[in-house]
């Protein structure tokens, strides 16, 4: 028994990767059970499993795309297991294991820090305790800031006739949902914003949408504003480092270009049915949510193909990386075009925000990129094959997948089982990160005394 235990051990926890491929595996395969449970669902009520499933893993990877109404299926205790898988999911299982280990004064050895520093994405592991503890502080004080403001909002303004407890719980699921850039939500009205869109309530649009964006610029930025408010108050100097303020300029600089060019492809479409000020919060709203979160303002399905195009490719982009956002992430996408760049003006060295960056990060970047396509293309191959429908909305529904995005065509409960595998398969490989997935297949905990082969050159292009 001893001996195939440590079998088991030596397949699914011998790597960093294995092991944060094993840790989110499992704990999809124990929510999915719970959710699926009589005790999670309303009376009357039947989910089956594999719908369970679905749900499960689209709540761990923060997407949002759901084969049947969250609001009619799961009941109260089912909304509140669903907060916290859209919590665990958003902040990382292993931040939050790590978060434990601090708290509870347990020393975290080498291995656990490398396993921290793969999960989120980072490549040091210097200061990994440090960033945790002050992400997670932010974290938690953005989401409660956001709790009070919402709930008594809603109880003020009375969209559904609630009480205190109501609003609070509907807040409470927004502030994990939304910060976790996930978009599930269980309003009554069960059309996720556009409620409060066709009410003219642009407060709850404008609060998540704040808190969508900074849950998408990455608990890099997120540690080191603690660290700022800190010194602050210590009256002391403090400086944003290079990767915080990268970060927080390409996920601002995304969103002025998706505005506009969203408002190019829509004035003469939806927005033309709209008044002035439901037309300027739909062109802030949404393209706020189009990167990362799932949550709507209008019919997606009125949209011109253009925009489900340009949607989709900003879906594949995601968020920034070590943040709540999927896709390839941004630094990801500007790597690749400062390489070829680079390559077109014959220079040796890339450069991004005016600094050189090692040729690593350059080969992950264009490993990521091109094991995204791959994966997607191939996805949306088996999917046409197996469901029969326009090409479009395949393709917008898989990248809303993989980008852990969650906007929909209305496809998602149309689905059969073998589409919702491999859906699945691409929410889960976005909560993970690509990288991780690519290293899933190292069968080493490190490399010593590495080779170097003769080389050949290879015609290219």
């Amino acid at each position: 028994m001893m001996i195939f235990i440590k079998w088991l051990k030596s397949i699914f926890f011998k790597t960093n990767a294995r092991t944060i491929f094993t840790i989110y595996l499992i704990f999809g395969l124990v929510a999915s059970f719970i959710l699926w449970l009589p005790i999670s669902l309303k009376e009357g009520v039947k989910l089956s499993y594999i719908d369970a499933l679905f749900i499960a893993i689209s709540q761990i990877s923060s997407t949002g795309l759901t084969p049947v109404s969250v609001t009619d299926t799961f009941n109260l205790f089912g909304g509140i297991v669903s907060i916290l898988i859209l919590q665990i999911g958003g902040i990382g299982i292993v931040l939050l294991i790590a978060a434990y280990w601090v708290i509870s004064g347990k020393r975290i050895g080498l291995r656990e820090r490398n396993i921290i520093a793969a999960e989120q994405n980072q490549f040091t592991v210097k200061g990994i305790v440090k960033l945790i503890w002050n992400a997670l502080t932010a974290i938690l004080i953005l989401q409660f800031i956001y709790i009070v403001l919402l709930s008594t909002y809603l109880v003020i303004k009375q969209p559904w006739q609630m009480h205190y407890g109501e609003a609070l719980f509907h807040s409470f699921y927004l502030a994990v949902s939304g910060f976790g850039n996930a978009g599930f939500e269980m309003f009554p009205a069960n059309n996720s914003f556009i409620v409060f869109q066709q009410q003219n309530m642009y407060f709850p649009q404008i609060l998540t949408a704040i808190l969508v964006f900074i849950g998408g610029v990455g608990f890099w930025p997120l540690a080191e504003l603690t660290l700022f408010v800190k010194a602050k108050f210590k009256k002391q100097p403090y400086k944003f480092s290079f990767i915080s303020k990268l970060f927080v300029k390409l996920h601002f600089g995304l969103l002025i270009i998706s505005i506009v060019v969203y408002f190019l492809l829509e004035y003469q479409n939806t927005l033309v049915y709209m008044t002035p000020q439901e037309a300027v919060m739909n062109v802030i709203f949404m393209p706020t949510m189009m990167r990362s979160s799932g949550f709507y303002n209008t019919n997606t399905g009125d949209w011109t193909e253009a925009t489900k195009i340009f949607i989709s490719i900003l879906m594949f982009i995601g968020a920034a990386p070590n943040s709540s956002g999927g896709g390839i992430r941004i630094t990801t996408l500007v790597l690749v075009l400062a390489a070829l760049n680079s390559y077109g003006r014959h220079r040796k060295q890339v450069f991004m925000g005016g600094k050189a960056i090692k040729q690593e990060a350059v080969r992950r970047a264009f490993s990521v990129f091109s094991m995204g396509v791959v994966i997607v293309m191939t996805s949306i191959f088996f999917i046409v094959l197996i469901e029969k429908v326009s090409f479009i909305t395949v393709f917008f529904e898989v990248i809303s997948a993989f980008g852990t995005v969650g906007l929909s065509l209305g496809f998602t409960s149309t689905l059969s089982t073998a589409s919702k595998l491999i859906i699945m398969i691409n929410m889960f490989i976005g909560r993970i990160g690509i990288l991780t997935f690519i290293e899933i297949l190292d069968n080493k905990k490190e490399t010593i005394n590495v080779v170097a082969y003769a080389e050949r050159d290879m015609m290219v292009g």
